[in-house]
């Protein structure tokens, strides 16, 4: 029987491409992937494609700073404003669908402000996007890879079409937004042949040009560089920084040297201005990096998080029966983790209760502290130290027997609240008088959710709205106590 995966589908494998290695990241086909598309990389690949948006990037940004000493806010506003919309890229810590994060209004106003008043900018020494990067508040890596997939879209778009020739992967026409076009220097939208995934196009990056640590950062450009350069300028008997030690050799500390030079853009600039080879030789080393990494990047998520879309293709796939039952106790056991989180605690599957003569699917511990779960306990009075879920694969009918196999759980010690997890439901009133009668005989409480139920609380649980999760749950109570 096979398996089913409980990870995040590639783009590979929803386009069933062959196995092997990709001239392009193999994004996820549904969610972010916690990377970043670092210009250095794209430099390190040295192909004349790659020299073509080495170019673009640079002519970019000498516009915008030709703009900026011109006093035109109009054509600087409209060169900031537009980068913002990088969900075909799926770069990114969303754990759920691409969410277009990137520059939003207030921060694109806020960089907007930061280069117009930046001595950096308006004398000139911002000559490409490390400067940038380095010398203008605001812009950190993350901001890097989105200001560069925007600058960058046409040629990434360029490379996605090639790859999909090349891998013969089916394309549609859609629309593509704010893409800057070189020949007008403005942004644009326009129609192109692209790869879809439930509605959203993808673009596709160059494996060489992601990184999950990009170098490119103020930090170390100030740890690594400025800061081990004034050690050495200071590393001297008699400086008021250096202490002699015992056998005569002088050292310089890094907190005083911190304390002496605070991090912050004005002092980066004013220090890259008094020694430009530093400066230079941090961007040799950005590239020498580059090509050392080129296509080592890890390509896994550290938290392998399924979104709401990507659960619910899962279970329809799972065939009711008993052939699939481990499948659908897979999935259903994820599901739970995901959706209830730190109110249930320490899960268990298949766990032995009575010496190993009875078998709970699943267990958790009840640790909620002011939703549903508690309020089983506090407002209900329904003892549920343990949270107790059976899960039925079946093409038929719920009845009596199931029911009474949940029940046969409960206990004094265990608690007296459980969930029957079951495909769909043909007979909900006959099902709902049956765990009516569970409650009426003061047994305890038995709820049940069907596929649609689970796939209402994922998407809850995609927008972090607990408040929505209490609902559903207390509305599901609730059919059985009013």
């Amino acid at each position: 029987m096979k398996v089913e995966r409980i990870t995040p589908q590639k783009f590979s494998e929803y386009f069933k491409l062959a196995d092997g290695r990709y001239d392009f990241l193999d994004i996820y086909a549904y969610q972010d992937i916690p990377l970043f598309l670092d210009p250095f990389g794209l430099s390190a690949m040295r192909d004349t494609w790659s020299k073509e948006c080495e170019d673009q990037i640079a002519t970019y940004f000498q516009y915008l700073l030709d703009s900026i000493n011109r006093g035109d806010k109009k054509t600087v506003a409209k060169l900031l404003n537009a980068l913002h919309e990088v969900d075909e890229i799926a770069l990114g810590y969303s754990a759920n669908e691409p969410s277009g994060r990137g520059i939003g209004k207030m921060q694109a106003l806020e960089i907007q402000s930061a280069f117009e008043s930046s001595e950096a900018a308006k004398s000139g020494d911002i000559k490409d996007i490390a400067d940038c990067a380095l010398l203008i508040p605001g812009i950190s890596r993350d901001k890097i890879s989105d200001i560069t997939a925007n600058i960058l879209k046409k040629k990434l778009i360029e490379f996605t079409q090639k790859q999909c020739a090349k891998h013969q992967i089916p394309v549609s026409r859609v629309a593509v937004n704010n893409a800057f076009d070189f020949e007008n220097f403005n942004f644009i939208s326009y129609y192109a042949d692209l790869p879809v995934i439930n509605g959203r196009a993808k673009i596709l990056l160059p494996i060489h040009s992601v990184r999950r640590d990009p170098e490119l950062s103020k930090d170390k450009y100030y740890r690594n560089f400025v800061l081990e350069f004034l050690r050495a300028e200071h590393e001297h008997a008699g400086d008021a920084l250096a202490t002699v030690m015992k056998n005569g050799s002088v050292i310089v500390r890094i907190g005083d040297l911190k304390d002496k030079y605070p991090l912050n853009v004005d002092f980066l600039y004013e220090f890259s201005k008094l020694h430009p080879k530093i400066l230079t030789k941090y961007k040799e080393e950005l590239r020498t990096s580059a090509l050392k990494q080129g296509g080592k990047v890890q390509l896994e998520t550290k938290k392998r998080i399924l979104n709401s879309t990507e659960r619910k293709l899962i279970m329809a796939a799972i065939k009711p029966g008993n052939q699939d039952a481990g499948n659908f106790h897979k999935i259903a056991f994820d599901n739970l983790i995901q959706i209830f989180g730190n109110r249930l605690t320490n899960p268990l599957r298949e766990r032995e209760i009575n010496e190993g003569r009875k078998r709970i699917d699943i267990v958790f511990n009840n640790a909620d502290k002011n939703g549903f779960f508690y309020d089983l306990n506090n407002l209900h009075h329904i003892k549920c130290p343990k949270i107790l879920i059976e899960c039925k694969n079946y093409g038929h009918e719920i009845g009596n027997p199931e029911v009474d196999q949940l029940l046969g759980r409960f206990s004094t010690l265990r608690g007296k609240f459980g969930i029957l997890l079951c495909r769909s439901i043909a007979d909900k009133s006959a099902l709902i008088r049956r765990c009516k009668d569970v409650l009426n005989d003061h047994q305890g409480i038995i709820i049940v959710l069907t596929d649609q139920d689970i796939e209402t609380l994922l998407v809850y649980r995609d927008q972090n709205n607990e408040t929505n999760i209490d609902r559903f749950m207390s509305t599901k109570l609730d059919e059985l106590i009013m």
